[in-house]
């Protein structure tokens, strides 16, 4: 499957109405520089210099009402006459960021460092300059320092963790905030809540940024811009319920698109009906310029569910509006292809060879040739791909999975060890080539280069679940080398059950044929495991009703052959096996039954032939979903 010439990555701004949704980790930072700001002299407990404290009280009183020029006055003829007065002069250092006069902030803050370098309000000040003249990195090391040594003062520890949210460095942010109190004043605690909200989303935890989103709704629960804020913080989520009960009287009362589509993605989410909604975002007045952009962006909303068919339409009214746009032709293809309206698809991809061809474009009508069934014309749009990009290992790929469709075993290998040549390290080409060792009858070879793309590969349960097919397929001992990889996998990696499995079958056939009982224990305490981590698949069951049988606790074997027969009917090996069980407990009635169902299974059984189409469907359904991420 290809991928969209997305635009999520965009702001919807001023093109899509007068607000603007930004991502909620930037957005929200940018709201609570009230929570740095006041981390000055008015939390101050150090003792004042005699005569001080109706200076600063009419300095703080100045500050209140707006007057930070009078505030400075009054506290600078102050500090004249006494200059290490340090309440005074971090009150001074907050009047003169008031007055964004930070240069002389700074000059302030540096002066209490001279005689109280560990004073963490004026490190804390400092650092709030730092972050305000636009230098983070600064800033938070000075925020780090003054949250050491103030040992966890909430408004010192918040700071510190802003600046850390704004460096993208969450999980420090995160352990910042762990012991910091919500603030008392209900305005500062919803920004803290959004700053929190800020730092789950940073972390990926969608479900973690809508609640502290939540928690700062219900403090001001009629602010539109929060609501807002809340909607998109449940979308992302996916709690699909909530966010539309909150985008859907915004977007009535306002017809803000961004809106709309945050409703629409909520009902398409939900499985709500959208003719509605998607009628009125159809119908909402936009400039041209505008409605091209809005027009991918429901697109984009409505592929994701994968509306492609609803989504085509939007695309081609982008097309309509502006045609010069490649992207948006290329997706308008693309959206048609996935309807399942090819004809369309390949007339769209087609008019665009002559002025926007490129890899990704030849690809796709690659696919669509396919899908067509004109193989020909598909191979020739592949190797058209590799060579307007003889680099991108992604096109080499799909010329390789197309000729193993087709069963050109030899044209593909030929394809791939092209490939390897120039991506040696490719754990993709690696598997692709050991499968078609296997699909050509050399499992010995599969297993030594799809076991070389393990080696390669930054997640290698795929590849050796391939080794462990190659294996279970074969019927003489297991290949030492597989068995140590798909034992120790599955040792490293607990949840792993089909890799346990893998393990313990082959393992049991080892034994089974040298006719050594001496790891029955480790073999049953693999597979018991397996039947724990895979609940739904009949495999386990099969190899723990042989091996209960093998070692002769038939009362166990029996359990698990009609546990295996039961989950897998069609299997002549399950019912002749229960029949032979069924036969040594004396039950010769049951045994003759499934004499008959392992006849009628084994009636059914497809050829070889058929077998292995299904295995090579199989492994492109799987290699191609993998392939998606490739860059």
């Amino acid at each position: 499957m290809k991928e969209l010439v997305t635009l999520r990555g965009r702001r919807m701004c001023s093109l899509l109405g007068s607000r603007k949704i930004l991502p909620l980790h930037c957005s929200i930072c940018l709201s609570v520089l009230c929570l740095i700001t006041g981390v000055g002299a008015r939390e101050h407990r150090a003792s004042p210099t005699v005569g001080s404290s109706g200076v600063i009280a009419s300095a703080q009183s100045s500050l209140a009402s707006g007057n930070p020029t009078e505030a400075i006055q009054v506290l600078s003829t102050h500090l004249q006459a006494h200059p290490k007065d340090t309440a005074a002069r971090l009150l001074l250092g907050e009047a003169f960021t008031a007055r964004r006069e930070l240069g002389q902030a700074e000059q302030q803050y540096q002066e209490i460092l001279k005689y109280a370098p560990d004073n963490y309000l004026a490190l804390a000040g400092l650092g709030e300059i730092y972050d305000r003249a636009g230098d983070p990195a600064k800033a938070e090391a000075i925020l780090a320092h003054a949250a050491k040594v103030s040992h966890g003062v909430p408004k010192v520890q918040t700071a510190w963790a802003v600046v850390l949210a704004r460096l993208h460095r969450y999980s420090e942010a995160s352990h910042a905030l762990s012991e910091v109190p919500p603030p008392k004043s209900p305005e500062k605690r919803l920004s803290f809540h959004r700053l929190k909200a800020s730092i789950a989303a940073g972390l990926v935890d969608p479900a973690g940024a809508a609640a502290e989103m939540e928690n700062a709704l219900a403090l001001s629960p009629n602010q539109a811009g929060l609501q807002m804020a809340t909607a998109a913080a449940e979308t992302e989520a996916k709690h699909w319920e909530r966010a539309a009960k909150l985008a859907g009287p915004l977007f009535a009362r306002t017809h803000d698109p961004a809106l709309g589509l945050m409703l629409l993605e909520a009902q398409l989410g939900s499985g709500d009906e959208i003719r509605h909604t998607l009628e009125q975002l159809r119908t909402l007045t936009l400039s041209q310029e505008q409605e091209v952009v809005f027009r991918q962006r429901l697109a984009e909303v409505l592929i994701a569910h994968e509306r492609f068919s609803e989504s085509a339409d939007e695309l081609k009214r982008a097309v309509e509006l502006d045609p010069s746009r490649a992207e948006v032709r290329f997706n308008l293809a693309l959206s048609q292809f996935k309807s399942g309206g090819l004809d369309d698809a390949l007339a769209t991809a087609e008019s665009m060879q002559t002025t926007a061809d490129s890899a990704e474009l030849e690809d796709l009508i690659g696919d669509i040739q396919e899908a067509r069934g004109d193989e020909l014309s598909a191979v020739r749009s592949y190797q058209a791909a590799i060579a307007l990009a003889p680099n991108e290992e992604k096109y080499r790929l799909s010329l390789a999975f197309d000729l193993i469709r087709h069963k050109s075993f030899e044209p593909a290998r030929v394809v791939l060890t092209q490939a390897q040549e120039s991506h040696s390290n490719s754990w993709r080409i690696q598997v692709a080539l050991g499968m078609v060792e296997y699909f050509s009858g050399s499992a010995e070879e599969a297993t030594k280069t799809l076991l070389n793309g393990a080696g390669m590969a930054p997640d290698p349960e795929l590849a050796l679940r391939y080794v462990g097919d190659v294996q279970m397929d074969e019927s003489g001992p297991p290949n030492p080398a597989a068995l140590t990889r798909l034992c120790e996998y599955g040792d490293a990696h607990s949840k792993s059950g089909m890799l346990q499995f893998y393990c313990a079958a082959l393992l049991f056939r080892r034994d089974y044929l040298s006719n050594d009982r001496s790891h029955t224990e480790e073999i049953l305490r693999r597979l018991n495991t397996a039947t724990e981590k895979l609940p739904n698949e009949a495999s386990p069951h099969c190899q723990l009703g042989k091996a209960y049988r093998w070692i002769e606790r038939w009362q166990d074997a029996l359990r698990e052959s009609e546990t295996c027969a039961r989950m897998e009917p069609n299997s002549p090996d399950a019912h002749y096996r229960l029949a032979q069980i069924y036969q040594h407990l004396g039950q010769q009635h049951r045994s003759e039954q499934e004499m008959k169902l392992y006849q009628t299974a084994s009636a059914r059984l497809a050829d070889e032939n058929a077998r292995r189409d299904e295995t090579i469907k199989t492994f492109l359904y799987s290699i191609q979903g993998q392939a998606q991420d490739r860059k």
